[in-house]
């Protein structure tokens, strides 16, 4: 059996639905074969044994009809009924019954019980009218009353048409139930398969474990959708931020072929070096959010202060109506390296600087606050595009680095872009709930 199993459904079948069900209506119609069987044998057993009981008691009830006839008849032997024989002395029995002598009193002796010419002897005695004591012995075939061939034969036919009509619908109520639990997988892979944009779906009597699942896969889906569009942009945007630095040192080495002059020669060289390390700072920005390094330094310390931001800048930015104020927290020390932070301050003064025509930038550091506040005109419906693909890169380092961003509307005008460290939001919010 064991290779007939690996033979026919391990090796030639393989692991589809299908393939599944086909195996499981096999295992269950063996195991349903093996305990009707199993149930029929035992059945067919017990017939046999109550069989035997009712005839021994047949031939018991008996022996008050067998005392009286001799009292009657006063014979040696008599029949009684249509299979039971009465023998009333020691000398007129079989053989084989003599040999056996003596014979228990009160009890059913069986001889050649498994043949079908075997019989039973039931052994008592009484006293007949003067006073002597006389055997009596009992006796009836093995096969004299039990059902006839004709009798066990329709049994056996009864018992294996309902045997079959069982299989056939437990069978057929097995398949129902395993394609109620499968069509929904089904379903699932289908949809995958197809790669279709919409949302993943199943039947609403599906069981709540793969509607669960489907949510997941909804959820992941969306994801999935995210953060192809955030690579895109991310791409697009170190694309960008690496092409301007690129240009100028292609555009200033090419001057510097141009003229002799000292002064001339120097002002180049010093392009190219600022644009160079600009570049430098910026390749270090994206490939630790590339690699996730900074997750393992996010614990450390780094010193600010106004050196360190270059805001110098964004001087030749600004307009005449519109200034830039600093102020940074003293002895300040956050978890961001310098290169990062003023990539960020990068994308956020630049958004400030173009979408403010006059008034003043605002910028405000602390350990576990910084704050970029302008007077602008404010966000729109569609802030991401309309502030630049520098918010995705802004948003990766801070999430990176354990602070929320937010960026909104001020009520006095303009816009605030504000960070605050995870750990200092978490502990403000439990201490809130307490109250």
């Amino acid at each position: 059996m064991y290779w007939l199993w690996t033979r026919l459904f391990k090796r030639e079948l393989g692991n589809s639905i299908d393939d599944v069900k086909k195996r499981l209506m096999f295992v269950f119609s063996v195991i349903a074969l093996s305990s009707t069987f199993l149930v029929f044998f035992s059945f067919s057993l017990y017939l046999v044994f109550n069989e035997e009981i009712q005839i021994e008691k047949h031939l018991v009830s008996f022996e008050q009809a067998g005392k009286d006839y001799y009292i009657l008849a006063k014979e040696d032997k008599a029949d009684l009924g249509s299979y039971v024989k009465a023998y009333y002395d020691d000398a007129i029995l079989d053989q084989e019954v003599t040999e056996a002598l003596p014979l228990p009193k009160g009890e059913v002796t069986r001889f050649r019980k498994f043949d079908d010419d075997g019989f039973l002897v039931f052994h008592s005695s009484f006293s007949d009218t003067n006073g002597r004591t006389v055997p009596l012995y009992l006796i009836i075939g093995n096969r004299d009353v039990e059902f006839g061939d004709d009798g066990w034969g329709v049994l056996i036919l009864i018992s294996l048409v309902l045997m079959l009509c069982l299989i056939a619908f437990l069978r057929f109520s097995l398949r129902r139930v395993f394609d109620g639990l499968m069509s929904p997988v089904s379903q699932l892979c289908e949809q995958l398969e197809l790669n279709s944009q919409d949302d993943f779906e199943v039947s609403p009597s599906s069981i709540d474990e793969i509607k669960r699942l489907t949510q997941h896969l909804n959820s992941y889906k969306q994801m999935k959708e995210r953060l192809a569009k955030q690579e895109m942009m991310f791409a697009k945007y170190a694309s960008h931020e690496l092409k301007t630095p690129i240009a100028i040192v292609l555009g200033a080495a090419s001057l510097q072929a141009m003229k002799t002059d000292p002064v001339f020669q120097a002002k180049q060289r010093e392009r190219i070096l600022t644009a160079a390390v600009n570049m430098q700072a910026t390749v270090e920005v994206l490939l630790n959010i590339v690699k996730q390094e900074n997750v393992q330094r996010k614990h450390d310390l780094h010193s600010i202060n106004l050196d360190t931001l270059q805001l110098d800048k964004y001087q030749a930015k600004l307009s005449d109506k519109l200034n830039i104020e600093c102020l940074i927290e003293a002895e300040c020390q956050i978890n961001m390296p310098p290169s990062v932070l003023v990539m960020i301050l990068k994308n956020l003064l630049n958004n400030a600087i173009r979408f403010t025509s006059d008034g003043t930038i605002k910028l405000s550091i602390e350990a576990h606050c910084i704050q970029v506040t302008d007077t602008g005109r404010g966000l729109t419906d569609n802030p991401d595009t309309e502030h630049g693909l520098g918010l995705l890169i802004v948003k990766r380092l801070c999430d990176s680095y354990g602070w929320d961003f937010e960026l909104s509307n001020r009520r006095e005008g303009g816009c605030r872009a504000k960070f605050q460290f995870k750990n200092l939001v978490d502990s403000t919010k439990q201490l809130s709930s307490s109250y």
